[in-house]
């Protein structure tokens, strides 16, 4: 049998959408499987929010786990078919596990809805630059993922690197910032940082082709 025989034809669902399917009908293995995918789409996530919001009080781990517990509890719930649905409804959860956190940070129980829309707001610029040209340009799938999961094996890169250029890219184009201001937010001369950047691209796209 040969390596073509496993190919997956552009009208077959993918790795990922199959286990999406097993555990919409309550398969628990493959639900576990299926958010050990998304961990560090999660976990990255939720790293750019509380970088933002609540400066490193509370680990992007853990709220991972309180989003996945949550998943458990609720895969009944989940409508959707593709891994952007799924990546989607995550998100949903981590909006309002987030919200929790800032408002108990901030030391008041009162529910702001326009928390939850600027959290949603930024989670949403943050997937849409996981799933920009970037991961097109950088991407060669594995196995593992198909074309339109690549953000998936983008968000996994983002997470191994180290975290000055981890920030950098996050504070450069998730946050969209200038030069000037990411300089400031980091600590650093403009010309530093600029180097940074491209040392954190290219670190990046290394990532981004490893097995």
């Amino acid at each position: 049998m040969n390596d073509q025989s496993h190919a997956e034809g552009p009208q077959s669902p993918s790795r990922t959408e199959r286990l999406i399917d097993a555990a919409r009908e309550g398969d628990g293995e493959a639900l576990g499987e299926l958010l050990s995918s998304y961990r560090k789409y999660v976990v990255f996530l939720a790293r750019t929010q509380l970088h933002q919001h609540m400066q490193g009080k509370a680990d992007p781990s853990d709220v991972a786990q309180e989003v996945f517990m949550a998943a458990h509890g609720n895969i009944a719930d989940f409508r959707g078919t593709s891994a952007e649905e799924f990546a989607a409804w995550l998100r949903g959860i981590l909006t309002n596990t987030l919200a929790m956190h800032v408002r108990k940070f901030l030391g008041t129980q009162k529910r702001d809805p326009r928390l939850e829309q600027r959290l949603n707001h930024s989670l949403a610029s943050a997937t849409g630059f996981l799933q920009s040209q970037i991961a097109g340009d950088m991407t060669s799938p594995s196995q593992h993922f198909a074309r339109n999961e690549a953000f998936l094996q983008l968000a996994g890169a983002l997470e191994s690197l180290p975290e000055d250029y981890r920030q950098v890219i996050v504070l450069r184009h998730i946050e969209g910032l200038p030069f000037a201001e990411v300089a400031k937010a980091m600590g650093r001369s403009v010309d530093s940082v600029e180097k940074l950047w491209v040392r954190g691209l290219a670190k990046l796209k290394t990532a981004m082709s490893e097995p």
